[in-house]
């Protein structure tokens, strides 16, 4: 077997020279996923209907019907889908598998062996082969598949009675991309006695909303779900990751004096009309501790008044396998009974950022110039898990005095700066100055001179900000909740530069794991590869960071860092769905 595998078209070589000149061709190898698919529906259809006339003509026809529905076929490729991709997996994934489906004593075994175990195990829940009839009794249904020509193995699963599964219809407000939808879709697949069928999907972002219909084969407008009246549907689940800036720290935290903070009364709205039996929520953490909860207990009262008993925990996707700092609050409400979220199942909580990082893809995508100045520290001192802002200090930090964005500094700069970043910060200049404390404030000349001996202060300090390391401004005061220039106040100096104001914010430890994406943030986040190469992520390093299957698609023009900033990740949804269902 080929040492070097195309995740594209999985064609597989034993040298990597082949393997790096199949990826570097003038005519790229195509995608065979959708090919494949389009084949298998194809054929499933055609048999499906085959045998559906063939029963007829057996005179079964007064027992049951065989209806070809678009929900089978589509249900049985995703198990044909299943089976090829296995093939493509590592031992340890395989290994795995093995644990998901109860099969012991396998450590042992080789790739081969592990495949050959999975195949057996799941042959279990198939149909034999070898069966000739269709027979209805008790209302249950059996096919017999040497009607149909070995090549669609496929149907040997088929099929699964309405009256065994749980048919749950659902919807998916404030959708986003699909986190919600991807995790129902997971649990369905490991659960064959749910059946989940979406029956709306809403979401504001026009971005958001294309890519998910990509996904999904929908044709959704972008709509705000404030403007929904009626749900022609009924609905078991909602499910919905309501607008996180009112609430989030990389927000102003405004929670419902902002407009969006809104949204949450408008689900409790819906589920008060409609009563779906289960809701399902999902928001930042922060949502715990503004304003000492308040808005948490307003929103769980809310629910509480319209009959639902309600839970909430705070998660962590790294408890999920997915190496992303993100902690999320899900509030889970439910008519039948109170849900134990506390009960809830990690999953492969040490998989780090290694699992996910593409090292085959060798190329720098900074700016040039800021790229040299970055690596040629790299080569000095090793910058992984660095930071990289002007306004925050700290063992791990890179300032851009260091690296000379602006300009090279001298040694005395290089400390002035370092000091003025420091001391800025601190509260007794805000009693000074007769301001409200704030994290960071202009120093004036005489202010400065009190912890900077040195008779060409002034000098380096013109020379600061003619270079844009500092500029001179006056303190600003707290008036009515926001942040106003004092202009009785004195001109002092102060850092210019934010931690956006620079290519990156952090270069990621492949041996740890990221911090939280955000809509703002995430494309500033780099890996450097084989120390030679500096980049942001790319779409598939994003779509494992968020949980997302490497098949997802993302349309050419979209803003995908602002897309995964503000996604559900999949891996918990599933977890709590664990403890609902």
């Amino acid at each position: 077997m080929g040492k070097y595998s195309c995740e594209k078209c999985a064609k597989t070589f034993s040298q990597k020279s082949h393997y790096d000149k199949h990826l570097t061709r003038k005519n790229p190898c195509e995608i065979q996923t959708d090919k494949i698919k389009a084949l298998i529906d194809k054929a499933v259809e055609e048999k499906l209907i085959e045998l559906n006339k063939k029963l007829t003509s057996n005179n079964i026809e007064n027992n049951f019907t065989i209806n070809v529905t678009e929900q089978m076929t589509e249900q049985m490729t995703e198990q044909m889908t299943e089976q090829m991709d296995i093939s493509k997996m590592s031992k340890l994934e395989l290994m795995k598998k093995c644990k998901e489906l109860g099969i012991t004593k396998c450590s042992s075994k080789n790739k081969s062996q592990l495949l050959e175990l999975i195949t057996s195990k799941r042959s279990i829940h198939n149909i034999s082969n070898n069966d000739i009839n269709a027979s209805v009794e008790n209302n249950k249904m059996t096919l017999q598949t040497d009607v149909l020509p070995q090549s669609v193995v496929l149907l040997q699963s088929v099929v699964l009675l309405q009256s065994d599964c749980k048919i749950i219809n659902y919807i998916d407000l404030c959708c986003g991309i699909g986190g919600f939808r991807v995790a129902l879709e997971n649990f369905q697949k490991k659960n064959t006695n749910f059946k989940f069928n979406c029956v709306l999907s809403a979401d504001i972002k026009d971005d958001a909303i294309r890519t998910y219909n990509l996904n999904f084969n929908e044709n959704n407008k972008k709509t705000d779900i404030l403007d929904i009246d009626e749900i022609g549907s009924g609905f078991d689940l909602l499910c919905a990751g309501f607008p996180c800036q009112p609430f989030s720290s990389a927000g102003q935290k405004k929670g419902f004096d902002d407009d969006r903070g809104g949204i949450i009364f408008k689900i409790i709205d819906i589920c008060k009309k409609y009563k779906p039996r289960v809701v399902i929520l999902e928001n930042v953490s922060n949502l715990i501790i503004l304003e000492n909860g308040k808005p948490l207990k307003k929103i769980c009262d809310e629910f509480k008044n319209i009959d639902y008993f309600v839970s909430y925990k705070k998660l962590n996707a790294t408890d999920f396998g997915v190496p992303q700092n993100r902690e999320r609050v899900f509030i889970v409400c439910s008519l039948e009974k109170q849900i134990d979220l506390d009960k809830i199942e990690h999953v492969n909580p040490d998989n780090t950022l290694n699992s996910i990082i593409d090292h085959s893809a060798k190329y720098t995508d900074i700016e040039t110039g800021f790229a040299n100045k970055i690596m040629d520290l790299h080569s000095q001192t090793p910058l992984f898990g660095y930071k990289m802002q002007d306004k925050r200090g700290g063992q791990n930090n890179i300032h851009s005095w260091d690296i000379g964005v602006n300009g090279v500094l001298t040694m005395d700069e290089r400390s002035l700066m370092n000091k003025i970043m420091t001391e800025r910060r601190k509260k007794h200049w805000a009693e000074k100055k007769n301001i409200v404390w704030m994290d960071g404030m202009p120093l004036t000349l005489s202010e400065i001179s009190t912890f900077v001996d040195d008779p060409n202060l002034k000098q380096m300090l013109d020379n600061l900000v003619a270079k844009n390391y500092l500029r001179l401004e006056k303190p600003k005061n707290l008036i009515s909740g926001k942040r106003v220039y004092d202009e009785t106040g004195e001109l002092g100096y102060n850092i210019c530069k934010g931690k956006l104001s620079f290519p990156i914010t952090n270069i990621l430890d492949p041996t740890a794991t990221s911090p939280t994406l955000t809509a703002t943030d995430s494309n500033k986040l780099a890996v450097i590869i084989d120390n030679t190469f500096i980049r942001k992520l790319n779409d598939n390093e994003l779509k494992l960071l968020c949980g997302f299957p490497l098949s997802y698609k993302l349309p050419v023009d979209v803003d995908k860092y602002d897309l995964f900033g503000n996604m559900v990740i999949p891996n918990v949804v599933e977890g709590v769905l664990k403890c609902v269902f």
